[in-house]
């Protein structure tokens, strides 16, 4: 919506309008961050990327994994080494285990409340400004942007505010490799292989 203010001088409130873009980046001081800029650039982002996030839209697909590799570390960084390389892409596409789920949760419900923060007025005060009209033209336009993107970033803190609820029950990496082994009973026990 902003694109289209500064561009010619009104805004339209269709939802594939209404979007925010979101900077991710891997932190220089990361111990791991050239290999995580190795495995970003082969597949097709940087050490910085930006997503769009569209009201009313799924996450972009890139994203999560994206995410996911920004906040990989501790015992998560076997999935860094030459082995993993060609795969690891397809290992982020899924969630990693549980610390990692977590942080990416909360570092962008976090920088999605410093965000929200920063402005000086809540959603439904600028729905209230909207409704009474009668302003001007440029005021107007700043609400509607401004409004706009308080409800993307609201929706984003949502889709992670739910993901964060979810944690416990999902599958993780050390899971999905068991399980693929066939070393992961029906009822989720490890099955331990006994000699004779």
């Amino acid at each position: 919506i902003a694109e289209l203010a500064l561009d010619y001088g009104f805004i339209e409130f269709r939802s594939e309008r209404n979007a925010y873009t979101l900077s991710l980046e891997i932190p220089e001081s990361d111990p791991f961050f050239g290999d995580k800029q190795d495995i970003a650039e082969s597949n097709g982002l940087a050490e910085r990327a930006y997503f769009d996030i569209t009201l009313g839209q799924p996450l972009p697909s890139a994203m999560l994994p994206y995410l996911r590799l920004v906040a990989l570390g501790g015992a998560d960084a076997f999935l860094l080494e030459a082995f993993f390389r060609n795969s690891v892409w397809g290992h982020l596409e899924l969630s990693v285990s549980r610390p990692n789920e977590e942080l990416t949760c909360q570092v962008i419900r976090n920088a999605c409340k410093s965000a929200l923060s920063g402005y000086h007025t809540t959603i439904e005060e600028d729905e209230r400004l909207r409704e009474q009209g009668n302003h001007d033209q440029r005021l107007e336009i700043a609400v509607g942007i401004r409004l706009e993107e308080k409800k993307v970033l609201q929706q984003i803190d949502e889709i992670f505010k739910g993901r964060e609820s979810k944690l416990d029950g999902l599958e993780y990496y050390q899971e999905r490799s068991l399980r693929q082994l066939g070393l992961v009973g029906e009822e989720g026990e490890i099955i331990f292989w006994e000699s004779k």
